[in-house]
């Protein structure tokens, strides 16, 4: 998979924020967010923009 991002940190966060309604979405179990789920959605999200990423 083509993964060429050269992101910033500040970059990953403005995306995180910008997508913060549709995490949350995301994250509901039972009715309420999960706040663990919700954390290992932005982990992950994290994760994956700043991989092979030159340090």
């Amino acid at each position: 998979m083509f993964n060429n991002f050269d992101l910033t940190d500040s970059e990953i966060l403005k995306i995180i924020n910008d997508y913060e309604n549709l995490i949350d979405k995301n994250a509901y179990i039972s009715g309420k967010i999960d706040e663990d789920l919700r954390q290992e959605i932005i982990f992950l999200i994290f994760r994956n923009l700043s991989r092979n990423r030159k340090n």
